[in-house]
């Protein structure tokens, strides 16, 4: 098996070498997940990829973000020059720019993202259909879940994730960090509010901080499945980190990494002792206390205080540092060690770049023919009768809604109680087990939330791409449109600048209460009700659903006060969600009132709408 390695800067792309890493994986300045990671330049790329080609090892890079439509442009700029230097592969995200890879450089070998959370085979059939050659599977599958999955389709390549940090969220469908400020993980921004201090009622700590992943205990297992890659993460780690982890997945043996507890997550069954939110789940081993611990000089500490979640990461010079901002009985914890030489990388590098020769192709600029694909593809419309749909999921608001423009959220929860004459929408996360579950359902048409769902309808059925089948360009429109798509809703977390410039059918959801998280790592145990973050006052409800542990926003979306401002660049097909809310008579009066006035209600949050969603 391939073993992938991370490589956030050139020190952890010359440390991921030395390890004895088949394939390194990188991103560039923009474009990537990992945007407050070091990265590389195009140059960087450019004389890496030439080293790497001689050492035999491939080079993959990351472009696997979600991109508005005003940025299709820069990033088809950067794949023409990727492609003249000669990259193995490009792992994304964005079906817009798969499909202008797939048209316009098909010789660019595709691999699709874990962030298209692709957790079945029919994900995985859907994929392979659309030109990728290899998926990253999703982190949270039990091994017989992968085993279903990479027997079920042999056109395509599959990789996951054997070490490194877990999401507790699935990846692909958290708003959680783009919720609280605008930093959206789907666009490599992730401000990580799942490691801070939670509160609730029934608890208070790291409640969302899972520990690491390793699989280095089955890799005979793993090898047995189909799985051709074993991919670790740490784009955003010491370069000490990658040449640790890489060691022991090459040697089998293994290595500390100085990085969190480990786990296995759900592979091998469910780990009880996945969460522990009494304790920092921090990098680095622990070693002491404050201020008594051992360290040799030259190692990097990191000090923790629980209390504020303060953090500090220093090299150790044999003195006891300053004490500021900790306290006595403070967690000490050795974060990377003496002996790890990386002045020898660094003129490693400078050897490598002063031997390299610089090619002219590198400058390699594409032509706009991609444009051709959108084209008058869906042209301008005459306004259109206003039509607002209902979303719910408890059938019990069919008795107060007099509408025939009903959808209902299924789950496995509500999943036998699904009332006629009504358009399903179907969850992002459908386990391989439930998959028949759900083709068996019969509906007038389909709201779809992940890639998978194109396998799972009825071929000739009205399908229309959910809040989490992300189209945020027109690009990825048209290739959702040519898997039968007709209307598309806004993401939730999507701006006003980017939607005024989707020229296709769009549905706008003006109220509702986005789903921000969705985990199969959280289980019932795990249920504190509502949670609260100190830091930025965000309120957040767990609901489950069958299996998954979902967080929905206390405070409903409302847009009401843009209606008119939707209208006037063509929208005319809006919808209320009322899925997470509890169905009442005088409730639903109120917010027709205020959906008739145009008015938001006090209180009410507009997420990214105005600010933006960097």
């Amino acid at each position: 098996m391939e073993i992938l390695a991370p490589a956030g800067s050139k020190e952890s792309f010359i440390a991921a070498i030395k390890a004895g890493a088949d394939a390194i994986y990188v991103g560039l300045k923009d474009f990537n997940a990992r945007k407050n990671a070091s990265n590389l330049n195009i140059y960087d790329l450019e004389v890496l990829t030439g080293y790497a080609h001689s050492q035999n090892v491939k080079v993959y890079l990351a472009l696997n973000i979600l991109i508005k439509h005003e940025e299709i442009n820069d990033a088809v700029q950067i794949i023409a020059q990727i492609y003249e230097i000669g990259v193995d592969a490009v792992i994304v995200q964005d079906l817009g720019l798969a499909r202008i890879i797939t048209d316009y450089f098909p010789d660019l070998q595709l691999h699709a993202s874990t962030q298209l959370a692709c957790h079945n085979s029919s994900g995985a059939k859907v994929l392979a259909g659309l030109g990728f050659k290899r998926v990253v599977l999703a982190r949270e599958l039990t091994l017989s879940e992968i085993k279903s999955i990479t027997k079920s389709d042999k056109t395509i390549e599959y990789e996951i994730f054997a070490h490194g940090a877990l999401c507790f969220s699935i990846s692909g469908m958290c708003l959680f960090s783009s919720l609280i400020g605008g930093f959206s993980g789907n666009r490599g921004r992730c401000t990580q509010p799942c490691r801070r201090i939670w509160h609730s009622r029934k608890a208070a700590g790291y409640l969302f901080s899972p520990k690491d992943l390793e699989l280095i205990d089955h890799l005979k297992k793993i090898q047995k499945t189909g799985v051709c890659s074993l991919k670790i993460e740490g784009r955003m780690r010491s370069s000490e980190y990658v040449y640790r982890a890489v060691s022991q997945y090459k040697t089998g043996q293994k290595i500390d990494d100085f990085a969190r507890q480990k786990s296995s997550c759900l592979l091998s069954g469910r780990d009880d002792k996945l969460f522990e939110p009494e304790k920092a789940q921090c990098l680095g081993v622990k070693i002491g206390e404050f201020p008594n611990f051992k360290a040799e000089v030259g190692d990097r500490l990191r000090i923790v205080n629980p209390k504020t979640d303060h953090n500090s990461v220093f090299k150790y010079s044999g003195k006891i540092p300053d004490a500021e901002g900790f306290e006595k009985g403070n967690p000490v914890y050795l974060a990377g060690s003496k002996d790890f030489d990386e002045k020898a990388l660094s003129k490693e590098l400078d050897a490598i770049y002063g031997a390299y020769q610089r090619r002219d192709a590198a400058g390699a600029v594409a032509t706009n023919r991609y444009t051709s694909l959108v084209a008058r593809i869906w042209p301008k419309q005459e306004p259109r009768k206003e039509k607002l749909w209902f979303k719910v999921n408890d059938a019990a608001w069919l008795n107060l809604l007099d509408s025939e423009n009903i959808i209902f959220a299924v789950n496995q929860s509500n999943l036998w109680h699904i009332p006629g004459n009504v358009t399903v929408e179907l969850p992002p996360f459908i386990a391989e087990r439930e998959t028949n579950n759900y083709k068996n359902i019969d509906a007038k048409g389909y709201v779809l939330n992940n890639i998978a769902h194109f396998n799972i309808v009825p071929e000739n059925a009205e399908r229309i791409a959910g809040p989490f089948l992300y189209a945020w360009n027109a690009y990825a429109a048209r290739s959702l449109k040519d898997l039968g798509v007709s209307k598309f809703f806004v993401s939730w977390e999507d701006d006003t600048l980017n939607i005024r410039r989707l020229k296709f059918p769009l549905i706008v959801n003006l109220f509702g209460k986005p789903v921000v998280t969705r985990s199969r790592m959280l289980t019932k145990e795990h249920d504190y009700g509502t949670v609260v973050s100190d830091e930025k006052d965000i309120e957040l409800d767990q609901v489950m659903e069958g299996n998954l542990n979902v967080l929905v926003s206390k405070t409903p979306v409302m847009l009401f006060n843009a209606k008119e401002k939707l209208q006037n660049i063509g929208v005319n097909e809006f919808c209320l969600d009322l899925s997470y809310i509890k169905p009442a008579k005088k409730f639903l009066e109120e917010l027709m009132a205020a959906y008739a006035n145009n008015k938001n209600f006090e209180g009410s949050s507009r997420f990214n709408f105005k600010r933006g969603v960097r």
